[in-house]
């Protein structure tokens, strides 16, 4: 290689303090500018393994890995209700190499004041990938009620019934119970419950009378027959489930509310690496790896992808709901 003198005396020194110049910048540029390819990411997913954040963080990194050159490592740390995972990925550098998969919870988390950092300011969404409603399940072998309406008439007479949820006080299933309790006058406990198996096991167990969950997340004890959905929190019956009534059929006007999951990356990651890291997902949530996983897990029958800028917009919206909720 040739040094900076050598170049001296082969050029003129016009000449020379020009081509110094540009060498100088093009190091400056490499330096500051990291604009060599990210081989290798990881998904800091905030749940335990099994359960539907899970699932959607391993199904994206393999349609990562089959749509581009990265090698995609998953991690989950469930704790305090999503918090632990916050406060980790906020530890690590900004450049791109750390993601962290969300959900609605990001949103019930900032306004309740459990976490401080704010979902569209601090972090930048690279794709939501997700959406989908709740559904209230019973075992199917539970003689007590075997429908909706006879499940309220038990809540009614045997005060408090307990409903197995995930998150903090706030978070969308939360929100979703109170305003059942308000709207039939129930006295409802909720027990929470950061692993998605104790959660499952605490239903088949008879721990709790009830469980709210997304279908895609407990698809494998619908396939086994051991529990059953008794009520949509959605307006209208979804194709996937038109046997199982929904709020319009019994008449409950309360606000359906969404599980939303998404990837997000720190604010302050370089623009170039967003842009980059944006496609790449898109790209691989597109794939028919991906598509057939959303569509395997009931994920397919709402509208699901969202770029940066419709992600933002909606959760803003989402964060106006939830403070309007508390």
């Amino acid at each position: 290689m040739l040094s900076l003198v050598t170049l001296k005396r082969l050029i003129p020194i016009k000449q020379a303090k020009g081509c110094i110049a540009q060498l100088l910048c093009m190091l400056l540029i490499s330096v500051s500018n990291p604009a060599i390819a990210i081989d290798s990411i990881r998904i800091i997913v905030p749940y335990g393994v099994g359960g539907g954040s899970d699932q959607h963080s391993r199904a994206m990194a393999q349609a990562l890995e089959n749509t581009s050159t990265l090698k995609v490592f998953v991690t989950n740390r469930p704790a305090d209700g999503g918090k632990e995972a916050f406060k980790i990925f906020f530890s690590l550098p900004p450049d791109g190499t750390n993601i962290l998969q969300a959900t609605d919870n990001l949103v019930s988390n900032y306004v309740t004041g459990h976490i401080r950092y704010h979902p569209s300011k601090d972090l930048i969404p690279i794709g939501i990938t997700q959406l989908t409603f709740n559904q209230i399940y019973v075992r199917s072998d539970d003689s007590r009620f075997k429908n909706w309406s006879e499940f309220v008439t038990f809540a009614q007479n045997n005060a408090p019934i307990t409903i197995a949820n995930v998150g903090n006080i706030g978070s969308m299933e939360h929100v979703m119970l109170n305003q059942l309790q308000q709207a039939l006058n129930l006295s409802v406990f909720q027990e929470s419950y950061d692993r998605p198996q104790l959660r499952y096991q605490a239903l088949l167990n008879q721990s709790v009378d009830a469980l709210i969950e997304q279908p895609g997340d407990v698809k494998f004890l619908l396939d086994k027959s051991k529990i059953k959905p008794i009520i949509s929190l959605v307006n209208q019956r979804p194709a996937g489930f038109p046997s199982v009534p929904a709020l319009d059929d019994v008449k409950l006007n309360i606000t359906p509310m969404y599980r939303f999951r998404g990837f997000f990356i720190h604010a302050e990651t370089p623009p170039h690496i967003v842009k980059k890291l944006t496609q790449q997902f898109q790209r691989a949530w597109a794939s028919p790896l991906f598509q057939q996983f959303n569509a395997d897990n009931y994920m397919d029958m709402l509208p699901q992808y969202m770029d940066q800028q419709s992600a933002t917009q909606f959760i803003d919206q989402l964060i106006i709901h939830y403070q309007y909720s508390k």
